[in-house]
């Protein structure tokens, strides 16, 4: 849609980087996929290293978080027209955060809730674009180009961090209680902030229902 709209119909880009609804959308959309990718780059790791797991076992786990984030996309979509997008952008990435860091807190006989967390974190991307597509219909290349790069930038410093904040952690505790027990407070500690991305996803979110609500413009 919109591929009929003439050139001089369009958005500039300028304006549409004046637009806080744009800026609010790219962190949303950041810090929900550093969430997503820092699972798949991490979970497993963190179940060997935390829990002693071997790597079979916690490929099944990983496996899980996969069935969930798969499902979750399949058959969620009527969810999200009930409650509409930005709502439903609150409830599954706050879901999804609050899963995996009682995972961390609770310890290894609640290490399911990290498979739970993919249902939560999977339908993010294309609520997003979709509520992209909805708000600016006669610039919507021009609205996604802008969010995924940024996203795309975001991504790869959410990543950094996630490793910096491990080896922080590890580094600033082995001194005190010895290596093994600095790594698992290093691995506990990243595996916290994955959580706390989603969770500042659905504050965000929040944000942007308050802003939307004020222009009678809820999505």
């Amino acid at each position: 849609p919109g591929d009929e709209v003439k050139e001089e119909e369009r958005m500039p880009m300028k304006e549409y980087m004046r637009d806080p609804a744009a800026w609010l959308v790219v962190v949303i959309l950041t810090f929900g996929v550093i969430s997503e990718i820092a699972v798949g780059g991490w979970l497993v790791n963190f179940l060997e290293k935390v829990y002693k797991w071997n790597i079979s076992t916690a490929s099944v786990m990983l496996s899980a978080f996969f069935l969930a984030f798969t499902l979750a996309r399949l058959l969620l979509g009527p969810l999200t027209d009930k409650l509409g997008f930005t709502k439903f952008l609150i409830i599954l990435s706050g879901m999804s955060g609050i899963f995996s860091i009682l995972g961390v807190l609770l310890g290894e006989g609640f290490a399911f809730l990290f498979a739970l967390a993919g249902a939560g974190i999977a339908p993010i991307y294309p609520t997003v674009m979709a509520l992209l597509a909805k708000r600016y219909p006669k610039d919507c290349d021009t609205a996604i180009s802008f969010t995924v790069t940024l996203m795309g930038v975001g991504n790869v410093i959410g990543s950094f961090l996630v490793g910096a904040i491990i080896d922080g952690f590890k580094n600033a505790f082995t001194g005190l209680y010895g290596a093994d027990k600095g790594l698992l407070i290093g691995m506990k500690a990243g595996y916290v902030f994955i959580g706390l991305c989603a969770l500042v996803c659905s504050a965000m979110s929040v944000v942007l229902l308050r802003y939307l609500r004020k222009r009678n413009e809820i999505l």
